[in-house]
């Protein structure tokens, strides 16, 4: 009988373990397909704060060197056609406006390739402004940010370079000036990326912007910044995709797996990159969770099944009990036979009902050939008599 409860148990057993393994390969494809959309999700997000952080630091100062034009080409053509004009009527307005915005330098690049210029060594000679130019061996018509401002009627944005005195990022915002349609120079403004670093540094993931050289100009991973430091690799993947695609690749330099996403912005890409195993963690754990949960699921299930089969089982005890004291009735191993007790209605009641049917009638039956037997007897002795 016990046998019989542990083939049923297992069968039933099996099925659902079967049925539970097949609900599991559902839900690790679906669940894999929804952790990966989160993830892809939540780092497209980072890479849209981190597109705004940029793109807000652009345009403030994009504005600034906007307002001040407007303000230098408000002036008379003959307030600012000459060096010493630039000198005596905005050389101080130079200064004021390095202060509030909180630049690097301000100048006016003039046609002949010097400066006007307020900067860190105006500041250390104790002067608002100063002459940079030809003395010092420099000649801002040489420069990209003088070239590229002749080339557009908006404000050209250089590629990023390492200032020297605070070794961060910097980018030179620069606009040509004309008034009456003759040229008076050009507007320029060095701008440290430190505030946008700042940002970067308080906003979530691992991410970075680059120039148009590849160059990083600002990350959240202040490693990135160092000189030396190569994306290669993931800009050129970058140039392939489109913005938010996401794509992964093996990092040359320690052949691990990456994971990144970009987006363009302007001459800038912003991008995101991750060990690949920020997506494939969460689906192993995923993974392993289920499998454990599956396992203790079984075993459980195993146990309640075999209770309840046992429960519902007993009435074969009972009635294998009862046919084996009918059998020991017939075989005349006992003197007497007992009923089967089973007073349900389902099948073992109706099969318990007919066999104590069976028995009763077999022991009545017995019984009375006994006593015919008897009965027999008593004749053949009485005649052995003579009575």
């Amino acid at each position: 009988m016990n046998n019989l409860k542990f083939k049923v148990s297992s069968i039933a057993g099996l099925i659902t373990m079967i049925g539970l393994i097949a609900l599991g390969v559902i839900n690790y494809f679906f669940l894999k397909d929804l952790i990966y959309t989160e993830v892809i999700e939540a780092e497209t997000n980072y890479i849209k704060v981190a597109k705004t952080s940029v793109s807000s630091f652009e345009e403030k100062n994009i504005e600034a060197v906007e307002s001040y034009s407007k303000n230098i080409l408000s002036l008379p053509y003959d307030k600012l056609s000459s060096q010493q004009a630039l000198m005596d009527n905005i050389g101080e307005d130079l200064k004021v406006l390095r202060d509030a915005g909180g630049f690097l330098a301000v100048y006016i690049a003039q046609p002949n390739g010097e400066l006007v210029v307020s900067d860190t060594d105006s500041d250390a000679k104790g002067l608002d402004f100063g002459i940079y130019g030809k003395a010092d061996n420099y000649d801002a018509r040489t420069r990209d940010y003088y070239q590229g401002a002749l080339k557009t009627k908006e404000v050209y944005i250089s590629p990023s370079y390492i200032d020297v005195t605070s070794n961060l990022p910097c980018f030179t915002y620069s606009k040509a000036l004309y008034k009456d349609g003759k040229f008076i120079g050009v507007l320029a403004i060095d701008i440290l990326t430190k505030d946008l670093q700042k940002e970067y540094e308080v906003n979530p993931g691992r991410t970075f912007a680059f120039d148009k050289n590849g160059k990083i100009f600002v990350a959240t991973d202040k490693e990135q910044l160092k000189e030396g430091y190569s994306i290669a690799q993931i800009a050129a993947l970058s140039k392939q995709k489109a913005d938010f695609e996401p794509f992964e690749y093996l990092r040359e330099r320690d052949n691990s797996e990456r994971f990144a996403i970009c987006a363009k912005y302007k001459d800038s890409t912003i991008c995101i990159g991750e060990p690949s195993s920020i997506v494939k963690d969460p689906i192993h754990k995923m993974t392993y969770l289920q499998i454990v949960v599956s396992c203790i699921m079984i075993v459980v299930i195993f146990s309640l099944l075999y209770l309840v089969i046992s429960r519902y089982l007993s009435p074969l005890t009972t009635i294998q009990t009862g046919l084996n004291s009918f059998f020991d009735f017939i075989n005349h191993k006992t003197k007497n036979v007992s009923t089967i007790n089973i007073k349900t209605n389902d099948e073992f009641g109706q099969i318990s009902k007919a066999i104590n049917e069976n028995i009763l009638a077999t022991k009545q039956g017995l019984e009375q050939d006994n006593q015919a037997v008897k009965e027999s007897v008593s004749t053949v002795q009485t005649v052995e008599r003579g009575d």
